[in-house]
């Protein structure tokens, strides 16, 4: 897990009931679903089943994932540090394949090439990191998307990394999610998720934990929802870690993370008639949160492509 880049953060001092609508936001999902019925007719369902299972593609890859066994799925998620600077290029890849109907196995790596300014510029490259995961997935008695899962994930630094890229540690995360449709209609569901992350230092690098970053064993947890639009989704998420339970040291942050995600063959059609396993989604996301570090205001703009086996 790479620390965040404290050239695209900012620390500032405002007055805590100016933050007040960062909690109440979350709960603007809700009043629509509310007064809605989630039976319905069987083809806007089945639309809506294909959107409840490209969450984990969408919004949080630990969200439940019901392809049929031997659906693979590819990614690349491309990213530019400090494009001012023209630091570094990064790219983030990896795979999911689904073994059983009920269990999907991950595996990526991260690269990078960097421009060294203490080496007369000299361009560097390499992997920075790699992780892998196991994830059992599960329907629950409910509304048709009404699912769980639960795994664990792992990640490991490579090598000897710019700093900026990494924070020195292994991490281990253990986690359970639920999804529940709160609008079949309306094409919203709803998210919650548990987990611990546990950390173990990885000796070649120090560490290098970036602003409003635990630096111990933590829990935490999140509640977000999504809906679907016709030409992108908007998704948003307060989520909450501690060190109190399980480390020496009791600090918190707290966060509130809104996105707005747009399937680029949604905008341009004939991408998906010409290439229809392939999904382009382009992703504007801010990030407000406080802790030790101080309140925290961010943003930025990713591509990810990814590559489903399914039509």
């Amino acid at each position: 897990m790479k620390p965040q880049e404290k050239g695209t953060h900012y620390i500032i001092k405002i007055p805590l009931k100016n933050c007040v609508w960062i909690l109440v936001l979350p709960w603007l999902f809700f009043p629509e679903a509310r007064g809605d019925t989630t039976a319905a007719l069987a083809p806007p369902e089945q639309g809506f089943l294909g959107f409840v299972d490209r969450l984990p593609e969408l919004v949080d890859r630990d969200l439940p994932f019901f392809a049929p066994r031997g659906t693979y799925w590819f990614y690349a998620r491309p990213s530019i540090g400090n494009p001012f600077q023209g630091k570094y290029f990064r790219l983030d890849g990896g795979a999911w394949v689904k073994v059983t109907k009920s269990i999907d196995f991950n595996v990526g790596a991260q690269s990078y090439a960097w421009r060294d300014q203490t080496a007369n510029d000299a361009t560097r490259w390499g992997f920075y990191g790699a992780n892998t995961g196991i994830k059992y997935n599960r329907s629950l008695p409910g509304p048709a998307g009404t699912a769980m899962s639960t795994g664990l994930n792992f990640s490991t630094p490579i090598s000897e990394p710019p700093l900026v890229l990494t924070d020195g540690y292994r991490h281990t995360d253990l986690y359970i999610t639920y999804t529940r449709p709160l609008s079949v209609r309306l094409h919203v569901v709803g998210f919650a998720s548990l987990g611990a992350d546990l950390l173990a230092r990885y000796s070649p690098l120090p560490s290098n934990f970036g602003d409003n970053q635990l630096h111990s064993n933590s829990l935490n947890g999140s509640l977000g929802a999504t809906r679907e639009f016709k030409y992108f989704t908007v998704s948003t998420a307060v989520s909450g870690a501690t060190t109190a339970v399980m480390s020496k040291h009791a600090l918190q942050v707290f966060s509130f993370n809104p996105r707005i995600i747009v399937p680029v063959e949604k905008i341009l059609p004939f991408l998906a008639a010409r290439l229809p396993h392939w999904h382009f989604d382009a992703n504007l996301g801010a990030h407000a949160a406080t802790g030790p570090d101080g309140r925290q205001f961010g943003g930025g703009a990713s591509l990810s492509v990814n590559f489903d086996s399914r039509k």
